[in-house]
């Protein structure tokens, strides 16, 4: 008895055609289901976009130019804004917003790593350090290469390239803090780089997409300004961003090994 016990217990284990069952792939490639992960993702990517545009809008206009007095000759002085005081304004306000999204996509991203991981813990942990790099990350980004909007760029809405470099740029900065939330949250250390780079790649493809067809379908919505004009534009704007940067968390986390072993795990 024992021995056929022994025996049907190695047959399980080292079957005939040589390919591993559920039992012999490692514990730790089941918590990882990449429907799972990507769907937890996801859904984190577009509560990033809403909780980041709504927070955004709350807080836009918070500076405002200073009035400094302009005169006009025979006497008539006006205190109005310059073109110095609203390009400061300007960029005050795209810092805050650019911050915000950081901060709001890092907190997110880490809080879905840690559901995907099945540690809330850890993902908590993570989701409030992401809070902070990543609203750090859009900050200084957004300090480096907004003002290229105002000392080397004309807004035009011919010239795409200009700002899809520029935004690409800020983007990146926020995409890598939430990729690395993603991926710490979920307890994947070594596709940290991976997440990292593609969570990078899904806010470039975001940002030419949102340029291409913000010049397309809003051509006077000011898409090609450091915020668009328009609340509904810059709605698709960070959804798109932050949608494509989950996505691409999920897609580094995962990679193909872990994709066919889950696959190979069966559901």
């Amino acid at each position: 008895m024992e021995s056929s016990e022994s025996e049907t217990i190695s047959g399980q284990a080292a079957p005939a055609n040589g390919q591993p069952t559920g039992a012999s792939v490692p514990a730790a490639l089941h918590a990882l289901r990449p429907r799972r992960v990507g769907g937890i993702a996801l859904v984190a990517g577009v509560a990033a976009g809403l909780a980041s545009w709504l927070a955004g809008e709350l807080a836009g206009g918070v500076y405002q130019p200073r009035l400094v007095e302009v005169g006009f000759g025979m006497g008539v002085t006006l205190t109005m804004p310059t073109v110095a005081t609203q390009n400061q304004a300007d960029f005050q306000n795209a810092t805050l917003t650019f911050a915000i999204i950081g901060g709001v996509t890092g907190l997110t991203m880490g809080l879905a790593g840690g559901l995907a991981g099945r540690s809330f813990l850890r993902g908590t942990i993570v989701g409030f350090v992401a809070l902070v790099v990543g609203g750090l990350a859009g900050g200084w980004a957004s300090r480096a290469l907004v003002p290229l909007f105002f000392r080397r760029f004309v807004p035009d809405t011919n010239d795409l390239l200009s700002p899809i470099l520029i935004h690409s740029g800020i983007w990146s900065a926020i995409a890598a803090a939430a990729g690395l939330a993603f991926a710490a949250g979920i307890g994947r250390r070594r596709r940290w780089p991976a997440a990292v780079g593609g969570a990078c790649l899904g806010a470039i493809l975001a940002t030419v997409l949102f340029h291409l067809l913000g010049a397309w379908l809003f051509p006077d919505s000011g898409s090609t300004r450091a915020i668009a004009g328009s609340p509904m534009v810059r709605l698709q704007a960070i959804l798109a961003v932050t949608v494509l940067i989950a996505a691409g968390a999920a897609r580094g986390v995962l990679g193909r090994r872990t994709a066919s072993a889950s696959a190979v795990a069966g559901p």
